[in-house]
């Protein structure tokens, strides 16, 4: 039983911070991550806690927004995992009007999910597919503009839940 404990000692502190753990959103909650996370009541985001993962741009050109590359700004998926210690293998998320996805998430990760909070240096407004918009590399892996992948590709983002 000892040696039980002494084991899962390492695990539990190699596991990342949680953001809500300390802080709770100042702004209006734009997203909310549940399920299988370190932060048993889910992690609440609004834009500035979200952005402060780690704020990445991404180039890409959508089946939504014309043929001309756009330039994107938001959070990869991957960080916004590692940070609320996803451990889960299957990914639903769910848009205002309640579309919802369920995607495993090595194959979301694999194929460079990106959560956009920005075109063009503007907050993605509700009608511009925002304030949460998960998008790909479209332009630097065109094998990804498939009718599945685009399925995926869900705007007016509200809530992630990991199982």
């Amino acid at each position: 039983m000892l040696r039980r404990r002494f084991l899962a000692l390492p695990v539990l502190a190699a596991a990342p911070p949680v953001l809500a753990e300390t802080e709770a959103p100042r702004g209006r909650p734009i997203l909310q991550v549940t399920g299988r996370i370190g932060a048993a009541e889910g992690v609440r985001f609004d834009l500035v806690a979200l952005e402060a993962l780690g704020r990445a741009d991404l180039v890409t050109r959508t089946a939504w927004t014309g043929d001309a590359p756009r330039r994107f700004a938001g959070v990869p998926l991957a960080r916004l995992l590692q940070h609320v210690g996803a451990q889960g293998q299957m990914l639903r998320a769910v848009a205002l009007n309640d579309y919802a996805i369920t995607a495993p998430v090595p194959e979301l990760l694999q194929h460079g999910a990106f959560l956009a909070t920005r075109e063009d240096d503007q907050p993605l407004r509700i009608r511009d597919r925002g304030p949460v918009w998960m998008i790909f590399p479209w332009s630097q892996r065109p094998e990804l503009d498939v009718a599945l992948v685009r399925e995926r590709s869900i705007w007016q983002l509200r809530a992630i839940t990991i199982a």
